[in-house]
């Protein structure tokens, strides 16, 4: 089974982003949490095989997450979503698969899942640098 995470920090963004890929990514397991360092905890734990992060979060941000995973995950797809105009080049720089502005539409949402979530993909485990 294919397993999403979604990292953003607004509970009311979050629950609508976890809803609607649920809704196109049915046979999925999606995780959905509130900063980037726990995405990265439980890409750990359970493995990933497409993230899905806000930019400004606290503790860590989208980018950052960003960077970390693409020290061990250079193909994982990763998805940054943000409202700050200058997040885009940041997150370019660091390698990401792509980028959407918020607020989100449904129909972007399910570009997003059609066209990065694997149809048959083992999970991926995505490890950060010890240090």
């Amino acid at each position: 089974m294919s397993h999403i995470v979604i990292a953003d920090d607004e509970d009311d963004v979050r629950e609508f982003l976890l809803r609607a890929v649920r809704r196109y990514a049915p046979q999925a397991e999606v995780t959905a949490v509130v900063n980037g360092a726990a995405a990265l905890e439980i890409m750990r734990q359970r493995g990933c095989d497409l993230l899905i992060s806000d930019h400004r979060m606290p503790v860590m941000t989208g980018v950052e997450l960003l960077q970390a995973v693409r020290e061990s995950q250079p193909i994982l797809p990763v998805v940054i979503i943000s409202a700050d105009m200058t997040a885009e080049t940041a997150a370019a720089e660091a390698g990401v698969t792509a980028f959407f502005y918020k607020p989100l539409t449904i129909v972007q949402i399910r570009q997003i899942v059609e066209t990065w979530l694997p149809p048959k993909s083992p999970l991926t485990p995505c490890t950060a640098p010890s240090g």
